[in-house]
């Protein structure tokens, strides 16, 4: 430790030691001396105290004197408590917290006169400390308003200190100001808010006024500068203003809204927090705006996130018509049940989207204002999805705006192709769009009929014209989906079985992906495959429509048309094991599967393992990746099916804790061996991704 650092520990512990002996000599009693004497003794001693740094610095003693200055600051307060306990001059009879106030602004007075004849560091920042607490504890028994307004006047004169003073005093207002201000904020705006009229709230909000006027007076002196430092707590400021601002709107407004009924408190907070976001896009610093516009849109994100659960069980109710097809009404007779959107809701989404487009319109470019125009798009389309339901709107009128809303955004991806990331958001709002359109046309037979086809034509048209190829891809496999459910809808209105009509809707999907798949080109790999899936769902569904038991007399013959016409592609061409033979081994192991499952008897199952492990052998013997993984999928399955009962039984046998120690003992060994399972699992991916 170097010389001047053991020096001043050694003055503070000095200094501490002496303070703690002066309060032990005044509070405690001390041989027979009273308070009164005990006073008297201090005062003198006190005296003696402040006098000694004059002498000290004569003496070229600076660090010593301002640790016996220190010592004197704590003996000043106590002389305070010293006069109140004797009533010197009746200072007893004078309220508790006026009296401490009198004691701290007389001592600050006293230290900073002292400081500036001593010339001393320590005194005035001091001083500047014990000013804190002065104005509020005059407001005493006072209404929480003065409370508020005396904590804003006191960072009132903080700033003046910032404003006019040096060096340490101008560090220790800075410090202490936004202390007192941060303390004005988080006390006056609940208590602003908690307002029961709105002439309550005006006068509860006042000190907010005060409080925000001078917070955008310290953003100006901290940024126009142009300095990195003071933007960087200009910004911190300004996003205590941006809250104070918010409040100050929402506390009368929230009484004001109650008349019109419930519900409407959240435009309160929304409205002035947008307003206040968009405002703050005209500051001319970088870090100033961005920190207003992240507390406006907060505040306005949170407000909006309230009705979150109401809004997903709006959008997810009519999914519960699947239970009551073609009735024509809500699951439990009502269009609006508490728990669903309510119209607030709708005009709360409504503003948010209207201040985003603004936003969006009125930026320059780049990624803030991708972001207010998706996000005006997201928003706006939630509040025409759920305004239906949030007013109570009769079924046609409902289905009727859902329609409108997914042709209306998939006609803008579909031409939006100059603008990508446009046309990408609007497709992905157009796909959740048309999903809940088809779940509201669900609700009558007239409207599923209607419906589906609008919306299968919606999607061809984004696969003809949309100018990005992916949405091209995405428009196809939509459009096939949409004119498979037309299919599966016209079945049931002829009076067809469930089965047949959902056979009969999977193969039209699966003709019209693999038709849709000549014209995607090499993007059109994917829908290949998706048709060969579908036609392979229709075929088996089929099958169980007709209550067929032995489902290999129709599947193995044409497993061996697709497994020697994929054997006879892959000599004339390189194409994937899984072109080649996937739709093959598919067409009549995994039908054969599901079946075992539902036998009682166990030739099925011994045939299906046995032919399972032979193509699984067969795979890994060539490597070929379908065979080894349809091969070791059924194995699997099959095993499951042969190992549940006895399974099963161990369980109901063995006791409780069993099960679970054998878990808990895997879980260890795993763990232990951690790193050499991810070897094994990174061989075999490594393995199968070389396979053919």
């Amino acid at each position: 430790m170097s010389s001047g650092a053991a020096k001043n520990v050694l003055l503070i512990l000095g200094g501490l030691l002496l303070t703690v002996a002066a309060v032990v000599f005044t509070v405690v009693s001390w041989g027979r001396l009273g308070i009164g004497g005990r006073a008297a003794v201090l005062a003198a001693f006190t005296t003696l105290v402040m006098l000694a740094p004059v002498v000290l610095i004569r003496r070229r003693l600076t660090a010593t004197a301002e640790t016996v200055a220190g010592f004197a600051v704590a003996l000043l307060l106590l002389d305070g408590y010293a006069a109140r306990q004797v009533g010197f001059l009746g200072v007893d009879a004078l309220d508790t917290l006026h009296y401490t106030a009198g004691v701290l602004g007389l001592t600050a007075l006293i230290l900073a006169a002292y400081a500036r004849l001593t010339r001393l560091r320590g005194p005035a920042p001091v001083a500047v400390v014990l000013a804190q607490p002065i104005l509020p504890l005059l407001a005493g028994d006072l209404p929480g308003t003065w409370l508020v307004a005396m904590l804003v006047a006191t960072a009132t004169l903080d700033v003046a200190l910032v404003r006019y003073g040096r060096g340490a005093v101008r560090a220790t207002a800075a410090l202490v100001g936004s202390g007192v201000a941060s303390l004005a904020l988080l006390g006056g705006v609940p208590y602003a808010l908690g307002s029961p009229s709105v002439g309550e709230a005006l006068v509860r909000s006042a000190p907010l006024v005060a409080l925000a006027l001078l917070g955008g007076f310290v953003t100006w002196l901290l940024a126009r500068p142009g300095k990195a430092e003071g933007e960087i707590w200009a910004a911190g400021v300004a996003g205590g203003t941006a809250l104070t601002l918010i409040a100050v709107v929402a506390a009368p407004a929230q009484p004001a809204l109650d008349g019109l009924g419930t519900g409407w408190r959240p435009l309160a907070y929304v409205v002035p927090a947008l307003a206040v976001a968009l405002a703050a896009g005209w500051l001319p610093w970088r870090r100033v705006r961005l920190a207003g516009m992240a507390i406006g849109g907060l505040v306005a994100l949170l407000t909006t996130l309230t009705a979150a659960p109401r809004l997903a069980a709006t959008l997810v109710a009519p999914l519960a018509w699947l239970d009551v097809l073609w009735t024509g009404t809500w699951t439990g007779g009502e269009w609006q049940p508490s728990e669903m959107a309510s119209p607030t809701d709708v005009v709360v989404l409504g503003t948010v989207a209207a201040a985003l487009l603004v936003a969006a319109v009125r930026g320059t470019g780049g990624s803030p204002v991708k972001a207010a125009a998706s996000g005006a798009l997201v928003s706006g389309a939630l509040m025409v999805a759920v305004a239906p339901q949030a007013f109570a709107a009769p079924h046609p009128a409902a289905v009727a705006v859902q329609v409108v809303l997914a042709v209306a955004t998939a006609a803008a991806a579909t031409l939006g192709g100059r603008v990508p990331w446009w046309a990408v958001a609007c497709a992905i709002v157009a796909g959740s769009a048309s999903v809940r359109a088809a779940a509201y046309a669900f609700g009558s037979e007239q409207a599923t009929l209607i419906v589906l086809p609008i919306l299968a034509v919606a999607a061809t048209a984004m696969a003809l014209v949309a100018g990005l190829k992916e949405l091209r891809v995405w428009g196809m496999g939509s459009a096939a989906l949409f004119f498979g459910l037309e299919a599966v809808a016209v079945g049931f209105s002829l009076g067809l079985r469930v089965l047949v009509a959902m056979s009969v809707g999977f193969a039209v999907a699966g003709v019209l992906v693999l038709l849709m798949s000549l014209r995607a080109g090499t993007a059109g790999k994917g829908l290949r495959y998706t048709g060969v899936v579908l036609l392979l769902l229709a075929s088996w569904l089929r099958l169980g429509a007709d209550e067929v038991t032995v489902v290999e007399a129709y599947t193995v013959p044409c497993s061996l048309v697709l497994l020697g016409v994929g054997w006879w592609r892959r000599r004339g061409a390189a194409v994937s094991s899984w072109a080649a033979y996937g739709a093959g081994l598919s067409f009549t192991m995994l039908p054969s599967l599901v079946a075992v499952y539902s036998d009682a008897e166990w030739q099925r199952s011994l045939a299906l393992g046995v032919l399972a492990l032979a193509v699984l052998f067969a795979g890994v013997r060539v490597r070929l990746q379908a065979p080894t993984v349809i091969g070791a999928f059924v194995v699997a399955g099959v095993a499951v099916r042969e190992l549940a009962p006895y399974v099963s039984e161990m369980l109901l046998t063995v006791p409780r804790w069993v099960p679970i120690a054998v878990g808990g003992l895997l879980l260890v060994v795993a763990g232990a061996t951690y790193e050499a399972r991810m070897r094994d699992l990174r061989r075999l991916r490594d393995n199968l991704t070389a396979m053919g």
